[in-house]
């Protein structure tokens, strides 16, 4: 019998189709065909050819951004070449926006964290707070909550979800009672500290794990969820909390001195912690009831095991090195500085350095005083001392003091410091800085262009609504862009749009801008939305329906305190219900006083 041997077949790789190479190639053409799309833009405004430029160029960035076509950062350089090649602004003028007052606070800030991270000072905090709660899994779900919330204000929302979750799964474990060293394995998260503003879809980490059904009870497993997803929502609340905790505080600080120049607003570290910390109470208790509803409505009276191995890892903790000491009196020196520059309640140290008047506003102010004598309008001179300086203070200490106790007479060595430009490269997150630099860059070319009045003019079409129901709109759209992009991008672009629609309709600007800053930080739905949602999301115990169920919710609930608290609270606070004049430009105000002295006139005739 003879074996006949088949015909070889050779596999045929499946040719891709259309729809996947185009899709594959998705960014590419992302990158090529935007600026020849966005074309008519340029022919959208006949009269005004500005307008219509700076409305190019802002297309083209946000649809950059949104796709993530180049890393953000990078989309964020793309003024310093569109402005001087359309004519919108010089080069040497646009470069001077990436660097501005507002950049230093958050560099200073951003120094001060990376050396409480350096020494694990926020790790003994950590620990420290959850060891005091009760044993019940929804008190520790409130104390994960609150010290995530807290060290949040201070380091990058990343940085605190990547070392709150390893700590979260210890916790995981003892609710099943068992002593393994790994239910989920232990978090591989490399920090780039890029804050919720840069690089969000990147891959933070992952976790080696077996199935958490095999090991979790269903309850056990709801436990699980609603202890990791308050981790995540702890991190995004709390960055709201002071000036320099999140990227798009910061751009709200930038936006106001740049589109008023006049502008008075009396928002500073202190004055900023007095608003924003009640919110940040109230959306944080809200959201833990939220989610003690959804994931913790079975669960036990208590587990003492879980407290007792928090207070393991605690007491394990070696005792207070002198960098903890060092790091922790810097960090409470800056805090002192902060609070007490500008204080209000008393004069501040700041009074003790030079002040003086903006050299427009001056010259504005003498010659209506000569011509018109109608020139009411008096801010507070500025100073020369800022919260920028303190920062830079306490972060060039950082760089001197020794990490170990010095001594002075043994052999002379080459000491670590607190702080060290090795560090400093490799935790910084620079394209934040950049990222920040180009928003402040792109509002001016809006500015510069007249593009956010013409906006403003467009969106009048909005005041047939009462005052709050535009503030809610505005709200809700910032929280529904935030979802798709990051924080920082988002308040760069709906910013300045809110204080001209805010400007258009005689409103004082800061009722639109401070809940469109705040809302860009209210990212909890979906776990590409922020870094930390992706952090918890990468743990394997959650599926997007329970983020997109109990995220929702927290977007509703946050969404509706903001409103509150800037109808009572902001409004007593900085007087929001009054339009202020500095909201003028200098053109205006020479028109609006110039107007006042015919009005005058005519009536002293009569």
């Amino acid at each position: 019998m003879s074996l006949i041997k088949s015909p070889i077949r050779y596999h045929q790789p499946r040719k891709p189709s259309t729809l996947s190479v185009i899709w594959r190639m998705r960014t590419h053409l992302a990158f090529t065909l935007t600026p020849i799309i966005l074309l008519p833009i340029l022919f959208s405004f006949p009269q005004s050819q500005d307008e219509a430029r700076c409305g190019y160029c802002v297309g083209i960035m946000a649809v950059y951004w949104v796709m993530e076509v180049i890393p953000l950062a990078v989309t964020a350089l793309l003024p310093m070449v569109l402005y001087p090649l359309l004519g919108l602004m010089a080069s040497n003028d646009v470069a001077q926006m990436y660097l501005p007052d507002i950049s230093f606070l958050f560099i200073g800030g951003l120094m001060v964290a990376v050396a409480v991270q350096k020494c694990k000072l926020h790790n003994r905090v950590a620990l420290f707070v959850l060891t005091i709660v009760p044993p019940q899994p929804c008190w520790i779900m409130l104390g994960f909550m609150l010290v995530t919330a807290f060290l949040s204000m201070w380091i990058s929302n990343t940085a605190t979800a990547a070392l709150m979750v390893p700590i979260a799964n210890s916790v995981i474990i003892e609710l099943v009672k068992t002593l393994q060293d790994s239910l989920l394995g232990e978090a591989v998260v490399e920090d780039r500290h890029n804050e919720n503003s840069d690089g969000r879809r990147k891959s933070l980490g992952t976790f080696s794990t077996r199935d958490p059904t095999e090991i979790l009870s269903k309850d056990e497993h709801q436990m699980a969820k609603g202890l990791l997803i308050s981790v995540a929502f702890g991190a995004n609340i709390g960055g709201t909390g002071t000036i320099t905790g999140t990227p798009s505080n910061l751009v709200l600080l930038g936006q106001i001195k740049e589109i008023f120049p006049l502008a008075d607003t009396d928002i500073n570290f202190i004055s900023w912690m007095v608003f924003a910390l009640p919110l940040v109470t109230a959306c944080l208790f809200m959201t833990w009831l939220t989610l003690v509803l959804i994931f913790f409505r079975k669960a036990s009276k208590g587990h003492q095991t879980i407290k007792d191995k928090l207070k393991q890892k605690y007491d394990e903790l070696p005792s207070l090195s002198f960098a903890e000491i060092c790091v922790s009196i810097c960090f409470l020196i800056l805090l002192t500085l902060w609070i007490t520059r500008d204080p209000y309640v008393v004069p501040g140290f700041g009074t003790l350095f030079k002040t003086g008047h903006k050299i427009l506003f001056e010259n504005l102010r003498l010659i209506f005083l000569e011509f018109f004598k109608t020139f009411s309008y008096s801010p507070k001179k500025f100073r020369y001392v800022t919260d920028t300086t303190s920062a830079m203070l306490i972060a060039i200490i950082l760089f001197a003091v020794p990490i170990q106790k010095p001594d002075f007479f043994g052999k002379s060595e080459n000491v670590e410091t607190l702080l060290d430009w090795k560090t400093m490269q490799a935790k910084f997150p620079w394209s934040v800085v950049l990222l920040l630099g180009g928003g402040f860059a792109m509002a001016a070319g809006v500015k510069e262009s007249n593009l956010s009045y013409r906006v403003g003019e467009m969106m009048q079409l909005l005041q047939m609504f009462p005052v709050n129901v535009i503030m809610a709109i505005c709200i809700f759209i910032t929280i529904f862009l935030t979802n798709i992009c990051s924080n920082t991008v988002t308040a760069s672009i709906f910013i300045p749009i809110v204080a001209e629609l805010a400007k258009s309709l005689e409103i004082h600007p800061l009722y639109f801008m401070i809940p469109t800053a705040l809302s860009s930080s209210m990212a909890f739905t979906l776990p590409v939305a922020t870094p930390p949602n992706a952090i918890i999301f990468a743990s394997g115990l959650l599926h997007v329906k329970d983020m997109l169920l109990a995220g929702t919710l927290a977007t509703i609930e946050c969404g509706l305190l903001a409103i509150l608290f800037m109808m009572t609270w902001a409004t007593y606070l900085f007087e929001l219900d009054k339009f202020p004049l500095w909201a003028y430009t200098p053109a205006e105000l020479v028109y609006r006083n110039h107007t006042l002295f015919d009005l005058l006139t005519n009536a002293t005739a009569k």
